[in-house]
């Protein structure tokens, strides 16, 4: 039985043009980040594997997938810098020309494809771009590659037209209530309301941390807009919090930043958030929509638009960029 949720749909029809040999040599997921599109893929490969491996072989196959250790598959992400012992900034040409090389290698399972993951195709410099474009161009007999981008936008034109393109849409509030459930059997209703909420129904979002942990963050982070006197001890505390997370961690944060922001914008342009959001947690924004100006909420949203991808690509100091946010 398949494991995934809310994508049945997008899945029978990849499995089964896979089964039948019919399926596009790269295929480009697409999606918001945190929907489950990297386990949507794993999942494929499951079912591929219980089809096509004999039955005796079956859970020798299922355990090297598990343990990212299966020789026809192969996952490319960003690496770890050797000298700095942190998450490397991009994908790289050199790991496009791994990947190319082992497209190249006889399999040593024949009756099994070789798959290729890039989670995601976003990370890709534009050197480790291009190198991939030219293995697109000339795809290898099977050889599938599977593209995972969050933000479809920031790939090169031609390497989304060598692409089948699956995008794979928010989960509704069952289909993510399902999902949390699963890992969480003893979760609360309106918790689940709330994550469901900042998260637009990403639940990938939220598994590094506690439930408890991410409410309380949330009303630090409602706390840092609102405050008046940015260096306040919260606000000191809050950019400390911030500033120690790595660039993913951070990611999600300023998304639920820019998600306050947007919904105290929808406030003041007299929207009911009320048939939006679910939670009384959100809800608890509209008490500070009068203490803040449209144009301050405007200067900041900007801010966050005009500068997150420049800390990330640049690596720039985390702290100066947080307290330039609440003092803009």
């Amino acid at each position: 039985m398949k494991k995934v949720i809310g994508f049945d749909q997008e899945f029978d029809s990849i499995l089964n043009q896979l089964l039948d040999n019919k399926l596009s040599n790269s295929l480009l997921l697409t999606g918001n980040k945190g929907i489950g599109k990297k386990y949507f893929i794993s999942q494929l490969f499951e079912e591929y594997i219980k089809k096509r491996v004999e039955s005796q072989q079956t859970h020798h196959h299922l355990s090297l997938i598990k343990n990212n250790s299966h020789p026809n598959i192969k996952i490319l992400e960003k690496e770890i810098d050797e000298k700095t012992k942190k998450l490397k900034n991009f994908i790289i040409i050199d790991q496009i020309r791994k990947i190319n090389q082992f497209s190249f290698e006889t399999s040593i399972i024949e009756n099994i494809p070789k798959f290729i993951v890039i989670d995601s195709a976003d990370d890709m410099n534009l050197n480790a771009s291009n190198a991939l474009l030219k293995i697109l161009e000339e795809p290898k007999l099977n050889t599938y590659f599977f593209l995972i981008s969050h933000q479809p936008s920031s790939l090169l034109p031609t390497i989304k037209s060598r692409c089948l393109k699956i995008n794979l849409s928010n989960h509704n509030y069952d289909n993510f209530s399902k999902i949390i459930t699963i890992s969480n059997p003893d979760i609360d209703e309106e918790t689940k309301k709330f994550l469901y909420d900042i998260t637009n129904g990403s639940p990938g979002l939220i598994n590094e941390y506690e439930f408890n942990e991410i409410l309380n963050i949330f009303e630090r982070l409602i706390n840092l807009i609102e405050d008046k006197d940015p260096f306040s001890v919260s606000n000191n505390d809050t950019i400390k919090f911030l500033s120690s997370l790595d660039n993913d961690q951070l990611k999600i944060f300023l998304s639920f930043i820019k998600f306050i922001l947007i919904t105290i914008n929808k406030i003041k342009l007299g929207i009911n958030i009320t048939k939006n959001y679910l939670s009384d947690s959100v809800l608890k924004i509209q008490t500070i929509s009068d203490k803040i100006s449209s144009d301050i909420i405007q200067r900041k949203l900007d801010y966050l638009i005009n500068n997150e991808n420049d800390l990330f690509t640049f690596n720039l100091d985390k702290k100066i960029f947080m307290i330039n946010f609440i003092t803009e």
